[in-house]
């Protein structure tokens, strides 16, 4: 980090943690397949994400001859205006609009299919883009993915946007879909037209668990919650970074003891930032980030005890205020026998009424808070940055781990009201700006 020739100034060295069709069975899971979104709207207009995309015996969206396939009896129980029945003896699939009483029948290995606008009317013969077949994974029929606009109202209630073009790659980025894999949305509405892409903050996410993959998602010490919002994307366990955080941000503050006393105010910018708490967790993929959330909170609570809480109140804090002071440690210091006397120059700035003017509050406002909202990118500095903010900021920095709560809690009995470490990684602490202007004179000298 830079050091500020400034008055009172401090220097610290930190170092250090649509939809697509996914799944939720312990299997390996391969990153770099393509993965096709599921979409199907209800009566209501509400879109809902069904996970298709697991493992072998999962009835899966498939790529046959360069076609895209859907199991067509799975795809059907999603919308209840459907009817499904295979007739084994002539290896045909009958698709019924429960509602306006139109129907497409599929026969085995052949590309046409019979379609009939209502129960009395002529039977149309129609070709489809590949011929139907019985999966060898599942033993699922498998049919051409527009199959089902033959039964619509519309044929218009069926969409497929690729990331393949331009444009599509376009609409699926600002519908805030951003899972790497993610190669081609397809939307589903037996009601009406598709009109646009639903946003993924907006939908419901449904996994078939006893039939997905399992994740193994670990959150590293000092992952800001924007960062984990990005893993559990990139690891296939959420589709949008901006659900993950719009979800975190509505959790409720009752429903945990250790949130009683965070508030939702315009200075804070991610509500559970500091409390996403680093471990090693399994998640079905295309979980909910509700669930996700839940989950990670309900470890929380776990590992924060009414003990810390008791020992925040003694150090005259709230136990989120330990909290950011933690999430601070963490980020500044990356040898964890020093977080103890780093706590302490921390704890005496603020008891001196000293602002703690640490560089990792300025990156967090950069790369953690900026990226991730709209409107008056700047509007956070003041709460955060504590080069401006007199005391704390508004709320943690990151998700701090064990250690560094335990520093927050326990600092070393110093007076040292400033540090600075060498490249080669050793810290030097100092009670007086002089001292410290010193020691930094030598360490860019190359003499520490």
């Amino acid at each position: 980090m830079k050091h500020v020739k400034q008055k009172l100034k401090w220097f610290v060295t930190g170092a250090v943690v649509c939809i697509g069709i996914l799944s939720c069975k312990s299997v390996t899971v391969n990153a770099a397949a393509a993965e096709y979104g599921l979409l199907v709207g209800n009566s209501s207009g509400h879109y809902t994400y069904y996970d298709l995309n697991g493992g072998k015996t999962t009835q899966r969206i498939e790529k046959s001859s360069g076609k895209v396939m859907v199991p067509v009896k799975k795809v059907s129980s999603y919308m209840s205006v459907l009817s499904y029945e295979y007739n084994w003896e002539q290896n045909k699939a009958a698709i019924k609009n429960k509602k306006n009483g139109k129907k497409i029948v599929l026969t085995k290995n052949s590309q046409y299919a019979y379609m009939y606008a209502s129960k009395n009317a002529k039977v149309k013969k129609v070709k489809l883009s590949a011929k139907s077949y019985i999966s060898s994974g599942s033993g699922a029929l498998m049919a051409d993915v527009k199959v089902f606009r033959y039964v619509f109202p519309k044929a218009a209630g069926y969409s497929f946007i690729s990331t393949g073009d331009s444009e599509g790659k376009k609409k699926i980025s600002q519908a805030y879909y951003n899972s790497p894999n993610l190669k081609s949305i397809i939307v589903y509405n037996p009601y009406k037209a598709v009109t646009s892409l639903p946003k993924a903050d907006t939908v419901s996410f449904k996994s078939a668990n006893e039939l997905s993959s399992i994740v193994r998602l670990t959150i590293p010490e000092g992952y800001s919650l924007a960062q984990i919002a990005d893993l559990t994307v990139k690891k296939g366990v959420c589709q949008s970074t901006k659900a993950f955080i719009k979800a975190a941000n509505a959790v409720m503050p009752s429903s945990y003891w250790f949130l009683k006393d965070v508030k939702k105010t315009s200075a804070r910018c991610f509500y559970l930032e500091g409390y996403l708490y680093p471990s090693t967790y399994e998640f079905y993929r295309n979980t909910a980030p509700e669930d996700v959330l839940a989950k990670i909170l309900k470890n929380t609570g776990n590992q924060l005890t009414k003990a810390q809480e008791a020992r925040a109140k003694e150090l005259g804090y709230t136990l989120d205020q330990v909290l950011a002071i933690a999430s601070i440690i963490e980020k500044e210091v990356s040898i964890s026998t020093e977080q103890a006397n780093v706590s302490s120059v921390l704890h005496n700035r603020l008891s001196s009424s000293e602002k703690l003017q640490c560089d990792a509050t300025i990156n967090y406002v950069e790369h953690y808070i900026k990226p991730y909202i709209t409107g008056n990118k700047d509007r956070y500095n003041v709460y955060y940055n504590t080069y401006k903010c007199k005391a704390l900021p508004s709320g943690p920095i990151c998700n701090p781990g064990k250690k560094a709560i335990q520093a927050a809690l326990y600092p070393n009995n110093t007076n040292y009201l400033f540090f600075c470490s060498s490249k080669k990684g050793k810290y030097y602490y100092s009670e007086t700006y002089k001292e410290h202007q010193a020691i930094w004179e030598e360490i860019k000298n190359g003499l520490k």
